[in-house]
């Protein structure tokens, strides 16, 4: 197992210390081990929806609509939903 020192802006570490001291977690490193993996776990999902996404477009062909077309329509249903 490898060590590693990290330092973190006092609200943090106080976050981290009221974690542990909830009796959840047996220590900052418990703590910070299951945040790790749970990120691991997020990113792998993104993955595996982009990848989703991308065979769906592949197998949806090929479009007549205008590269113009379809950055307008996007901005729009981005603006809608305030991205």
């Amino acid at each position: 197992m490898a060590k590693m020192t990290i330092s973190l802006p006092d609200n943090l570490a106080d976050y981290v210390a009221r974690r542990v001291a909830s009796g959840r977690y047996e220590s900052a490193s418990t703590y910070l081990t299951e945040l790790i993996l749970k990120d691991q776990d997020h990113r792998k999902l993104d993955d595996d929806e982009i990848r989703e996404i991308l065979r769906l477009a592949e197998e949806s062909g090929i479009s007549d609509r205008r590269i113009a077309d379809i950055l307008l329509e996007t901005k729009a249903k981005l603006r809608d939903h305030h991205l």
